[in-house]
């Protein structure tokens, strides 16, 4: 199982315990939750999984339109560069 399955399915990849709480109705109804620019006008909200057992926590950008953003604008890493 890979670990981005786990945590959005409630299972820590760290300590196997089905022990997963998401803040996704917070990430998405408060204007200042936790977010990365993007560009100087934009900004990605970021949703948090965390497991409450062992401490690991996980972060991901859920709007499909900020991921498409981010791709058109942001440079890969330089080993990773193959766009």
């Amino acid at each position: 199982m890979s670990r981005q399955i786990g945590m959005r399915r409630g299972i820590c990849p760290k300590c196997s315990h089905a022990t997963v709480y998401s803040g996704q109705d917070l990430a998405t109804q408060a204007s200042n939750g936790s977010s990365i620019p993007i560009d100087f006008r934009h900004q990605a909200v970021l949703v948090h999984y965390v497991c409450v057992e062992c401490g690991y926590v996980e972060s991901y950008i859920s709007d499909r339109s900020a991921l498409a953003r981010i791709y058109r604008q942001w440079p890969l890493p330089l080993a990773n560069n193959k766009r």
